[in-house]
């Protein structure tokens, strides 16, 4: 039996952040974007049980220093694709003004830790916000297009194919298949 999974990142997540804390007799205070705040102080020998933990899952935990740069890069990008900052700033001047650095020092930060380009990165999320509005029927790519800040509707379909293997139409119709499959 085939089945399709559709799932949240951020609640899974924080089940998994949660239960591997809990797991270790701790307490979560809160999750928010990428941050952990425990209940309590812990040593740093616990510190080393639930990051060995989490790295099993691929989720890599670091405290106050240049993983945390990581992680607001990360997150900033993220909000920038969803819309949160205005899209005729661009990302390089956001980041910069955000984060209190300059792009190149961010971006050598970034490729020296993840060994792929701001650039890169994204592309790769901004490709998969426009799956998920290409879910959404009455999404035109005209609209996608503009509303992810790609220059026209052909530089985002050779960007989705670039990454995807696929054009929008085939990703379409096997989404359209799998989903009809499952039914």
């Amino acid at each position: 039996m085939k089945l399709e999974l559709t799932y949240d990142i951020e609640k899974v997540l924080f089940e998994v952040v949660k239960r591997t804390v809990e797991v270790l007799g701790l307490e979560v205070e809160f999750i928010q974007d990428n941050y952990v705040k425990l209940s309590e102080d812990v040593s740093s020998e616990r510190l080393k049980e639930i990051a060995k933990i989490l790295a099993t899952y691929g989720i890599i935990m670091g405290q106050e220093d240049k993983l945390d740069l990581l992680v607001q890069i990360k997150s900033l990008i993220k909000k920038y694709v969803q819309g949160d900052y205005d899209k005729n700033v661009p990302i390089s001047t956001m980041l910069s003004e955000e984060l209190g650095y300059s792009y190149s020092y961010l971006s050598n930060h970034f490729t020296s830790k993840t060994f792929t380009t701001i650039e890169n990165f994204y592309i790769l999320i901004r490709i998969d916000r426009v799956k998920e509005l290409l879910a959404e029927e009455n999404r035109t790519l005209s609209d996608i297009a503009y509303r992810l800040n790609f220059s026209s509707v052909p530089h985002l379909s050779s960007q989705f194919k670039k990454v995807t293997g696929l054009t929008t139409t085939q990703y379409l119709k096997i989404k359209k298949n799998t989903i009809n499959t499952f039914n």
